[in-house]
């Protein structure tokens, strides 16, 4: 765009995405116990939310923690390089 250097801005509603992946929830099932879109909840969260509906929000994500047994987030699977792959082929990757 015209040559210029684009800054980048910090994501909105960092509060309510951080809720929503320390839960290890997906955005979808937010959006479903909300009912609505998932695309409806990405387009929301594109902007920062009014304290009503960040509450609403964090209500849902909470429910759903509560729901799943508490919403523990796996720990990161870590890659595995395809020499490794060959060498314990036995292994389920």
């Amino acid at each position: 765009m015209n040559g210029t250097a684009q800054l980048k801005r910090a994501p909105r509603n960092q509060d309510v995405r951080a809720a929503i992946d320390r839960a290890g929830l997906r955005y979808w099932w937010v959006a479903e116990e909300l009912g609505i879109a998932c695309g409806t909840l990405s387009n929301r969260l594109r902007r920062e939310l009014a304290p009503e509906e960040k509450l609403e929000v964090l209500t849902a994500v909470k429910r759903l923690a509560d729901r799943l047994g508490g919403g523990a987030p796996e720990p990161a699977r870590q890659e595995v390089t395809l020499e490794a792959r060959a060498a314990f082929p036995q292994q389920s990757w």
